[in-house]
């Protein structure tokens, strides 16, 4: 061993250059026609599909040809099978085979409750194939954070949409204030909310001054603007 050390250090480097593998040769890759054909399909579903979908593409037999154009391309999403037409070389190819395309979803971690404000920590992904995931169900977590469940969201499960919605700040059979505005003209009076609703939702609501049932927009906090005829206020004495 010792005497190994005593080699030149020019003979020790040496050895180390000879010990690496040689580089790569660069040059294009080029795509497989499954890559190609994934892409294709995922373009042909449209803008239901989030962006972040994965397909994972099988063809029905082998072909390792040029894919010069994809001229049609459909998705049996019961069955996961895939039909293509491709030209190849000035030639239709006609091609087919299994698609599992999948899909990211939010989901709860907890169980949350009517009136609750859902935050980002509230909530994590999974992934399931497209045909479970259906578009009843909200796919993104930015379209459920800042919202309030108008029924209570379960752990782990996909939440439905139209099952959350603005934040509740006009309760049913408590007071609020009723807004009319017409240019510089602004009346208010007072009213009793005879339904719940949040930011934009469309309320009926009872002047009580008049009793007479008016509907609304909830602009705010315990507030209702009303548009159509003017608010009805109280006769003077």
């Amino acid at each position: 061993m010792l005497h190994a050390l005593r080699r030149p250090l020019s003979a020790l480097l040496l050895g180390t250059m000879l010990a690496l593998p040689l580089p790569a040769a660069a040059g294009p890759v080029p795509n497989p026609v499954e890559t190609r054909l994934a892409e294709e399909l995922l373009a042909s579903l449209g803008p239901s599909v989030p962006p972040d979908a994965q397909v994972a593409l099988t063809l029905g037999r082998p072909f390792d040809g040029p894919v010069d154009a994809v001229r049609d391309i459909g998705l049996d999403p019961r069955t996961g099978i895939f039909q293509a037409r491709i030209l190849s070389s000035g030639h239709v190819v006609e091609l087919s085979g299994r698609a599992d395309v999948e899909v990211t979803m939010p989901v709860p971690v907890r169980r949350i409750r009517p009136g609750e404000i859902i935050e980002a920590s509230d909530l994590t992904t999974i992934r399931l194939s497209l045909d479970r995931a259906g578009t009843g169900f909200i796919a993104s977590a930015d379209s459920l954070i800042g919202q309030s469940p108008r029924r209570q969201l379960s752990t782990g499960r996909l939440v439905q949409v139209g099952s959350v919605g603005a934040p509740i700040v006009v309760q049913r059979n408590r007071p609020v204030t009723l807004v009319y505005e017409d240019g510089a003209l602004l009346l208010a009076a007072r009213g009793r909310a005879l339904q719940e609703g949040g930011v934009g939702d469309t309320v009926r609501v009872m002047n009580i001054a008049s009793s007479t049932v008016v509907t609304g927009t909830v602009t705010g906090a315990e507030t209702v603007s009303v548009s159509g005829p003017r608010v009805p206020q109280a006769a003077k004495p």
